[in-house]
């Protein structure tokens, strides 16, 4: 478990999956418990999101020797901001117009109309969360935690061939 957990790809999966059922748990609670318009909700719940993501990736993730800093935190919110908030967005607005959801109503039918609106607002949600994943991936991997090959690399390590491999 230890050498999976070395693969920044597993930790930015542990921390997606973790971050992404809590703005989905949020997203549920402030539309249909709470009442509030979709679009607000999701702004809403990617609020909170990016905030407890950007700690996450900082800290496990990427391991970025820095301290936690504004300067940074603004430059993650710019990228996940984006896709969470533009193309998230529009994404759930493009599954109402182009399967005339409105939440509820035709996507994929349920037995009720709240099984409906429950099933259409997590699939359209799911197919954002999807489009924002490879875009916050590259852009925090080449924007925003950037280190200098040279820290990057671990000691007793040259770079002689295409790969890694220890220093004899």
């Amino acid at each position: 478990m230890n050498r999976l957990l070395e693969r920044t790809w597993v930790r930015f999966g542990i921390v997606g999956c973790a971050n992404t059922a809590l703005d989905f748990a949020m997203l549920n609670l402030l539309t249909l418990v709470a009442g509030l318009p979709v679009i607000a909700a999701n702004t809403l719940s990617v609020a909170l999101g990016i905030c407890i993501s950007y700690v996450l990736n900082h800290v496990f993730v990427f391991r970025y020797p820095e301290r936690l800093s504004l300067r940074r935190f603004l430059g993650f919110f710019a990228v996940t901001g984006f896709s969470s908030l533009v193309l998230q967005n529009i994404v759930i607005l493009l599954f109402e117009l182009l399967f005339d959801t409105s939440f509820g109503h035709s996507l994929l039918f349920l037995h009720t109309a709240d099984g409906d609106r429950i099933l259409a607002l997590n699939v359209a949600k799911a197919a954002a969360v999807s489009v924002g994943l490879v875009w916050n991936f590259a852009l925090y991997r080449l924007l925003v935690f950037r280190t200098r090959r040279a820290e990057a690399r671990p000691a007793g390590y040259s770079e002689t061939e295409t790969s890694f491999q220890k220093a004899t």
